[in-house]
C-alpha cells in the first residue's frame, strides 16, 4: 500500500467525476480559530475535503485545480515572526511525500489565479477562504474581479462526498489504528471505573489511554454519563460521582491521521448488571448484533434502522414497557420515546461523515426518523456505525402531549418508576464488504459475561 499513490488516485477519480472542461477549483484547509484573551488557538482540524484530496492537514493552505494544468498545492509556511512562536513549520519534502505534489508558498496563489479571472470559480473546503482571505495571505477576490459560483461549488462538493463514502486501503488502515486506540481507552475504563469516581475523572483516564495507544486526538467530545446522565444523548462529563447500582455510558473515540473511530459501551458501575438493567442491555445487544448481521451490499440503511426499531419495540412489549404489535408501534413512532435517534451514520474523516443521504432523498420529519443520519444503500468499502439504544429521557417521557398521544401504547406507571435508570447504547464501527460485515471495533468487550468478568476483576483488585 502506497498512501501517496492512493491520495493521487483520489484526486484523479474526483477530477474525472467533476468532468470540468474549464474553470478553477480552490479547496481550502481552514484557518486556526483564536481563543479569546490569549495568543493561542483552538486545536486545528483541516477541512475534510482538503485532507481527503491533499493528504495533509496544514492550516491556511489551498489545493487548487485547473482542468488544463491539474492540481497545485499552496501552503502557508511560517513567516519569520511565526517561527519565534510556533517553530519552523512543516518540512516541504515531507509535505511533498505525503501529498504527491510539490508545495508552493501560499503567497503565489494570487498570481496563479490572475490569468484565470475569467474562468468559473468553485470554492470548496472551508469557506473562510471567502470570508477571511487575508488569513490565506490573499488580498481578496474583489481584486481579481471574480465571484465564486455557488451552484458549481455545491455540485463539486457533493461529488467529493460521494467519492468519500467507500474507503481506500490507506483510509482503512488509519481507521483500524483509530479503533485499536479506542479499544485501549474503553478497556481501561471497563477495568478501572469505581464508585466515587467522577465522570470527568473517568474521561481523563480514558482519553489519556487513547493517546498512549497512538491517537492523535479524540474524534469528538467524549460523552460520559452515569445514572440518569446516561439518558442525555450528548452528555458532557460532569463532577457527578459514579454510584453503586448506576450504569455508565461512554461514547468516545480516538482519531488517527484525521480518521475517526466512534464507540459506545455501557456497563455497570458495580460488578454486575442489576435486575432490569440486564434485560434492557440484552435487548440492545441483540438488536445491534442483528443489524450487523444484516449489513450487506445493497441493503438500505433505513431498512436496517426500521428493523432495529421493530426489535426494540417487540422487546419493550415483552418487558412490559410498551403495549401493542411491534409494527403498529413503529408506524406511530411509539418506539422513538425510548429510541429517538438513528441507528448510525457514515464514518471517516468526520464522525458523521459526508454523503450519508443519497442525493434526491429528503430527510423525514417523523419523530422516529428525523435523526436518521444515513439513508442510502450500503456498498463495499463503506464504514458505518451501528448504535441502537434504549433511554429513559425525561424531556421526552414527561412531555404532556406525548403522554396523551401514547396513552394506550405505554405502561406509564412502569416508565415513571424507571426515569432515573438513564440509558443504554452499544456502538461499533462496521466495514461493509462483499461478504459478512467486518466489525472494526470487535475486540472491545461487549457481551454481558465479558463485561461482568472485567467488572468483577476490577472490584477484586
Amino acid at each position: 500500500m502506497d498512501p501517496t499513490r492512493l491520495v493521487a488516485e483520489r484526486r484523479a477519480r474526483v477530477a474525472r467525476a467533476w468532468g470540468l472542461d474549464r474553470g478553477t477549483v480552490l479547496v481550502a484547509s481552514g484557518l486556526p480559530v483564536p481563543i479569546a484573551g490569549t495568543d493561542q488557538f483552538h486545536d486545528f482540524h483541516a477541512h475534510a475535503e482538503f485532507r481527503y484530496l491533499a493528504g495533509i492537514a496544514e492550516p491556511a493552505s489551498v489545493l487548487a485545480f485547473d482542468p488544463a494544468e491539474g492540481w497545485q498545492l499552496f501552503v502557508a509556511f511560517p513567516t519569520p515572526d511565526d517561527r519565534i512562536w510556533t517553530g519552523d513549520g512543516p518540512d516541504p519534502a515531507a509535505l511533498a511525500a505525503a501529498s504527491g505534489l510539490v508545495p508552493r508558498p501560499i503567497e503565489e496563489l494570487e498570481a496563479w489565479l490572475e490569468p484565470r479571472r475569467a474562468e468559473p470559480l468553485a470554492l470548496l473546503g472551508n469557506h473562510d477562504l471567502a470570508r477571511r482571505p487575508g488569513g490565506y495571505r490573499l488580498a481578496g477576490f474583489h481584486r481579481l474581479e471574480v465571484s465564486p459560483d455557488e451552484e458549481l461549488s455545491a455540485r463539486l462538493s457533493w461529488v467529493i462526498s460521494e467519492q468519500r463514502r467507500a474507503k481506500d486501503p490507506a483510509e482503512l488502515d488509519a481507521m483500524r489504528r483509530a479503533a485499536a486506540a479506542s479499544r485501549a481507552g474503553h478497556l481501561l475504563a471497563l477495568c478501572t471505573a469505581r464508585p466515587g469516581q467522577a465522570e470527568r475523572a473517568l474521561q481523563v483516564e480514558l482519553e489519556a489511554e487513547f493517546f498512549r495507544a497512538g491517537a492523535d486526538r479524540t474524534a469528538y467530545g467524549s460523552i460520559v454519563g452515569s445514572g440518569p446522565n446516561a439518558a442525555i444523548l450528548h452528555a458532557a462529563p460532569t463532577r457527578r460521582e459514579l454510584r453503586p447500582g448506576d450504569l455508565v455510558l461512554i461514547d468516545a473515540g480516538a482519531e488517527v491521521d484525521g480518521y475517526a473511530s466512534d464507540v459506545t459501551r455501557t456497563f455497570p458501575v458495580g460488578p454486575r448488571f442489576e435486575g432490569f438493567q440486564r434485560d434492557l442491555y440484552a435487548l440492545v445487544l441483540q438488536t445491534q448484533r442483528a443489524a450487523i448481521e444484516a449489513a450487506r451490499p445493497g441493503v438500505e440503511y433505513r431498512d436496517l434502522h426500521l428493523a432495529a426499531c421493530r426489535r426494540i419495540a417487540a422487546g419493550l412489549v415483552d418487558l412490559g414497557i410498551l403495549r401493542g404489535s411491534p409494527d403498529d408501534l413503529v408506524d406511530c413512532d411509539a418506539h422513538a420515546l425510548f429510541f429517538p435517534h438513528g441507528l448510525g451514520h457514515l464514518l471517516g474523516l468526520a464522525t458523521h461523515d459526508a454523503g450519508g443521504c443519497l442525493q434526491g432523498r429528503t430527510p423525514s420529519d417523523r419523530f422516529g426518523l428525523k435523526w436518521l443520519r444515513a439513508d442510502l444503500p450500503l456498498q463495499p468499502g463503506y464504514v458505518v456505525t451501528i448504535e441502537p439504544g434504549i433511554y429513559f429521557i425525561p424531556a421526552i417521557l414527561r412531555d404532556p402531549a406525548r403522554r396523551e398521544r401514547y396513552r394506550e401504547a405505554v405502561n406509564w406507571d412502569r416508565v415513571d418508576s424507571l426515569l432515573q435508570l438513564g440509558g443504554i447504547r452499544i456502538e461499533d464501527d462496521i466495514l461493509v464488504t462483499e461478504d459478512a460485515a467486518e466489525v472494526l471495533t470487535a475486540d472491545i468487550p461487549v457481551g454481558i459475561e465479558e463485561i461482568e468478568a472485567l467488572r468483577a476483576e476490577a472490584f477484586a483488585r
